[in-house]
């Protein structure tokens, strides 16, 4: 018997040692489970508060447009909405909407009344309940059967979206209503939904509450994007409105068949006000990646072990060698199994990050971008209105008499440059949206830096120091050499201004050979030019940074700029097919750097012009004009003006009826055309009117023609343009050249 202590004390040692060891791997394979099941919650959790957030952005939009506008009508409002591509950027949003409120049945019949009068007959608030408060849908868009089976639906009589409004109402902020069925659901296929409301507020005061816009959500088309169900997805995720209880059930993943899972979890995210409970559990994905084998192949490995230490022992002292042995080897596979963990963390969170700075710079760009369409689209309607202005000033002098009271020239005067002042703070605009009329040539860049020496030193002052280091063999670039002038000097003013006790400003020129990671700052591959700007001023800070570029957002005090100098050097930059970096710190100073591609074309060879000076150039010959226009203003003008100058005048008020003019008319010199007109624009217009009578002169004006040309359009080289708001000189001087094949030197 005393044969058998020793192997019998092994055998107890080695059954401990492999029950010990298999509850550590069992214990350490579920911490890490649960550990990945907290990050993957996590990840959804961020991706449901992202694609929110989006959704929240195109309701604070649309109320940025009642903000804008003392009235917008159904048509504004679904053309605003029409371009934000909701069918295909944003499943699951059936709309976006403005609900009117009124108060007692005077509000109601005002609601009612405003409708018809914009062409909706059969307008009508419902349900037709008499109440003291009416809040009834009357735009939503895009309209569609579902939609309009909402129209005139007054939301506050119904419990849940009551409360949410209310919500918005009193905070001021969105606020997301509790389940509910839709109105839009008239399909047998119906699913939950909710919906979420923005107050829309008219005046400073933040009273009274003139309603709400509102977007309706289809909540399974709305999730399922954000959690698809995908055989191989690691996780289920069912959403809840409030508790994780049946009849709050929003949308899972999960289907009746699941098995049980091992592994759950819950997360709580506010939604619009409102406590959303989304509950996770793990499926056979996800227990794939699971470790929890190794303690089964530890107890296996352990019994082998004990086993062979207990024979070892009956084989005199082979035995302890073998466990010995056994032991190292457990160690390092623990070592390795660590590493590898520790290796896989770092790799995930380095991923994460690079993925936050992509989204960011993501989410920036189209910040910028809506920012820009809402600029160029007001400075197009602003220009059109400037054009009757100053067309309309200018006329009025020349029917003075002479004798006049002095002030009436005077005022004259004065409104004549109020309106040169608007018309270059949209031009402005224009350039931030890229959308201004740029004529790009090649130029050289150390050459237009050097002629602007003079011009620089006279706008900084003695208590700035200039310095230029412009690099030898420096390209060309293919830019507007005026705008690209304006640009640098816009930069220098700003450097003054953040250096008030004086300092040294630097300009400096490079270039960037092409390299195959692709171009600077997120350019095309290519080769660049660099012009910096430098500063030793007081700096920015990241904040402060952050919104630089955007139109009128300045830190100086009030009347001392208007906030659009850096916001018109980024739009010309980006127009011209570069890009503008800003690196700067407080107390450091500031450099903003202008990358420009290298222009590889025929070297500019100017032809000097002499200057026109006199009064406006008038028709010869009995020559006659085609005036195509569909702002009726701008189009009487035009021709009033035309037939001052001596011309034959013909006016049609879009592109179809000009063509209806064309064969009756025995002689036609010029066709003047707007650009952006409804139906076909100016430049098919053109290309039509060139068919019937192949050498007919054109003259374009345009707002901006943003988006309007094809190449083929744009390379009508005899064709020539005319940027609104213009004076009387100027359309009599871009006539006559048009006439003449760009001459306006000829005899008066």
């Amino acid at each position: 018997m005393p044969y058998f202590v020793v192997p019998s004390l092994v055998l107890l040692v080695g059954v401990c040692a492999t029950l010990l060891i298999s509850f550590l791997f069992l214990r350490g394979a579920d911490s890490r489970d649960q550990e990945r099941m907290r990050l993957q919650a996590d990840l959804a959790v961020s991706a449901l508060q992202e694609r929110m957030e989006a959704h929240s952005a195109l309701l604070r939009g649309t109320a940025g447009l009642f903000a804008g506008s003392d009235e917008v009508d159904a048509r504004e409002f679904d053309a605003y909405v029409a371009q934000l591509g909701l069918g295909t950027r944003y499943p699951g949003v059936l709309g976006i909407g403005y609900a009117a409120r009124g108060a007692d049945e005077a509000g109601r019949a005002q609601i009612e009344a405003s409708m018809r009068r914009q062409g909706f007959p059969d307008f009508r608030v419902w349900p037709a309940t008499p109440r003291d408060v009416y809040t009834s849908i009357v735009y939503l868009s895009p309209m569609n059967a579902r939609n309009a089976a909402a129209i005139g639906y007054d939301m506050f009589t119904e419990p849940y979206r009551r409360e949410a409004m209310a919500r918005a109402a009193t905070t001021g902020q969105l606020a997301a209503s509790a389940r509910v069925e839709l109105v839009q659901e008239i399909d047998a296929d119906k699913q939950p939904g909710f919906l979420m409301y923005l107050p829309v507020r008219r005046d400073a005061d933040q009273t009274p509450l003139a309603g709400f816009v509102y977007s309706p959500l289809r909540a399974h088309d709305l999730l399922e994007t954000v959690f698809p169900r995908r055989p191989d997805r690691l996780m289920d995720v069912t959403i809840y409105d409030g508790a994780a209880r049946r009849e709050n059930r929003l949308y899972g993943t999960d289907g009746p068949d699941e098995p049980d899972a091992r592994l759950r979890t819950t997360r709580q995210v506010d939604i619009g006000g409102r406590t959303w409970t989304l509950a996770f559990a793990a499926r056979p994905a996800f227990e794939a990646g699971s470790n929890r084998s190794l303690a089964w192949w530890s107890a296996a490995a352990g019994a082998i072990v004990t086993l062979a230490l207990t024979l070892a022992v009956l084989a005199q002292a082979r035995g302890a060698i073998h466990a010995e042995h056994a032991r190292a080897e457990l160690r390092d596979v623990n070592a390795s199994l660590e590493d590898r963990v520790e290796a896989r963390t770092r790799e995930l969170r380095e991923e994460m990050g690079r993925r936050e700075a992509a989204e960011d710079q993501i989410r920036q760009m189209q910040k910028m971008e809506a920012i820009g369409q809402l600029s160029g689209g007001i400075a197009h309607d602003f220009n059109n209105m400037l054009a009757i202005v100053i067309g309309s000033l200018d006329m009025a002098r020349r029917r003075l008499a002479g004798g006049e009271d002095p002030r009436v020239i005077r005022y004259l005067d004065n409104a004549a440059e109020g309106a040169r002042r608007a018309a270059v703070l949209t031009g402005r605009l224009l350039a931030f949206a890229r959308r201004q009329q740029l004529s790009p040539e090649p130029v050289d860049p150390n050459r237009l830096v050097n002629g602007m020496a003079e011009l620089l030193q006279r706008a900084l002052g003695e208590r700035v120091e200039i310095r230029t280091t412009l690099a030898e063999g420096l390209w060309p670039v293919h830019a507007d050499a005026a705008e690209l002038e304006n640009a640098l000097l816009n930069l220098a003013v700003n450097a003054r201004d953040a250096m008030p006790e004086g300092g040294r400003l630097s300009i400096e020129t490079s270039n960037i050979p092409a390299s195959g990671d692709g171009g600077p700052a997120g350019l095309p591959p290519g080769d660049f030019v660099a012009i910096r700007v430098a500063d030793t001023g007081v700096g920015m800070s990241p904040e402060v940074m952050a919104r630089a570029f955007e139109p009128f957002f300045t830190t100086k005090a009030v009347g001392k700029g208007t906030g659009l100098g850096l916001s018109q050097v980024y739009g010309f930059v980006r127009q011209s097919g570069g890009e503008v970096t800003f690196h700067s710190a407080p107390g450091e100073g500031a450099c903003v750097t202008i990358l420009l591609p290298r222009w590889t074309g025929e070297a500019l060879v100017r032809e000097a012009r002499p200057a026109l000076e006199g009064a406006p150039l008038r028709a010869v010959e009995g020559e006659a004009v085609l005036v195509v226009e569909d702002e009726a203003d701008v189009r009487r003008l035009s021709v009033e003006t035309l037939r001052e100058l001596g011309y034959q005048v013909f006016e049609a008020e879009d592109a179809g009826q000009a063509l209806e003019m064309l064969p009756g008319l025995s002689r036609l010199d010029l066709l003047f055309t707007d650009i952006v007109m409804p139906g076909l624009n100016g430049f098919q217009l053109a290309q039509r009117a060139r068919t019937l009578r192949p050498d007919l002169r054109v003259l374009f004006t345009t707002g901006y023609a943003h988006g309007a040309a094809t190449d083929a359009q744009a390379a009508m080289t005899d064709s020539m343009t005319l940027a609104k708001p213009f004076s009387l000189d100027q359309l009599a001087r871009k006539v006559r050249e048009a006439l003449d094949g760009g001459v306006t030197d000829r005899a008066r």
